[in-house]
């Protein structure tokens, strides 16, 4: 599964699960536009076990409730 967010004309951000040796994996990873009109991964994103995602979205849910 992918998701794509437009950050701006030449950024986004990619959400996917992938498989890498045996386990199961989530990556949030900003993309970027290269002259050849690709979209590229850059350095800046994480990756964690699928298992933790319930914690990752615990964590986001529990920063939007303090801001919001």
């Amino acid at each position: 599964m992918r998701f794509e967010l437009e950050r701006n004309p030449t950024e986004k951000l990619i959400i996917e699960d992938s498989e890498y040796k045996g386990h199961q994996l989530v990556s949030l990873r900003i993309h970027f536009l290269s002259k050849e009109d690709e979209w590229l991964p850059t350095k800046k994103g994480v990756t964690f076990r699928r298992d933790q995602l319930d914690e990752v979205i615990e964590a986001l849910t529990g920063i939007k409730k303090a801001t919001t």
